[in-house]
């Protein structure tokens, strides 16, 4: 996660008191697991969605067979897939298009995300399918390579939560490598002020969505971007020092998310005074 997210606005008891409102079917085994389920989603929010504190619902305990367990836990975790006409449809739609997002705030990555994920997984837990503090918006890739992980193989935390865990500072520095014209590796590393065990759990977030690869593979894109526009500024009557053309784009960047992967890397082009250097009086590559 690189972004703290506001929870959303609306209240997940009162969400999840429509949908059982408004249930049809199965009356005697949502009657059955009510309760504990309204207080299955307190416990949520007072742990902040913890995975160490929260256990999952046992829906054999309502319902008499083990078939019947697995039925209902199916129409639990349907309830996150409404009909337009039913509860919380259009909350889930707002949440997926309306959050204002230019960038996923699980990797960083630019683009707006068009998907919720569950942070505790609904086939682990479906009787968190529809409970709004767990559904926290995320792009395909990271979607992908998270699936229904939430733990290490220690049984710790794996993943950062967007609305709970706090991220007041860029996480990431990238080493260019030479030559400049067309760098050899872009070695992305944690900073050295992440420390305990907010770095056990980021080093194991970013492995979790394949941070690495992807951020570093982005880097390569945008520093030939950077080379372009760096020639055409060359160009001017009066071109201006490379740190502060860098140090533009970074606060259009930085608008974004601190750890959005454009601000990473123009802030790891400022702390690289080789490469400044090279912008403003190396030979540029002639194919850009």
């Amino acid at each position: 996660m690189v972004a703290k997210l506001p929870v959303p606005e609306y209240d997940p008891l009162k969400v999840i008191n429509t949908v059982l409102n408004e249930r049809k079917r199965y009356l005697q085994f949502y009657q059955s697991i009510t309760d504990d389920l309204k207080e299955q989603v307190k416990l949520y929010l007072d742990a902040s969605g913890d995975p160490g504190i929260i256990k999952p619902l046992n829906i054999r305990d309502y319902t008499n067979s083990d078939d019947e367990a697995e039925s209902r836990k199916n129409s639990l975790i349907n309830l996150y897939s409404p009909k337009p006409n039913k509860a919380p449809y259009e909350v889930l739609e707002k949440m997926r298009n309306e959050h204002g997002l230019l960038f996923c705030p699980s990797c960083g990555e630019d683009g707006s995300p068009g998907t919720l994920d569950h942070y505790l997984p609904k086939t682990v837990f479906p009787e968190l399918a529809v409970c709004i503090a767990n559904l926290t918006p995320m792009c395909s890739k990271c979607q992908g390579k998270k699936s229904s992980d939430y733990l290490t193989d220690d049984g710790l935390k794996a993943y950062l939560h967007p609305y709970y865990d706090e991220i007041p500072y860029i996480l990431f520095h990238v080493d260019i490598a030479s030559p400049f014209d067309k760098p050899s590796a872009f070695s992305v590393s944690l900073d050295n002020k992440v420390t305990g065990d907010l770095r056990r759990l980021v080093e194991s977030h970013i492995q979790g969505v394949n941070f690495k690869n992807r951020f570093e593979k982005f880097c390569e894109t945008k520093h030939l971007h950077l080379l372009r526009l760096i020639d055409k500024d060359r160009q001017d009557k009066d071109p201006m020092p490379a740190k502060y053309v860098v140090r533009l784009f970074l606060r259009q960047e930085q608008e974004k998310a601190l750890n959005a992967w454009g601000a990473i890397y123009y802030q790891s082009v400022l702390n690289s005074p080789l490469l400044l250097e090279y912008l403003d009086h190396g030979e540029l590559p002639q194919f850009i």
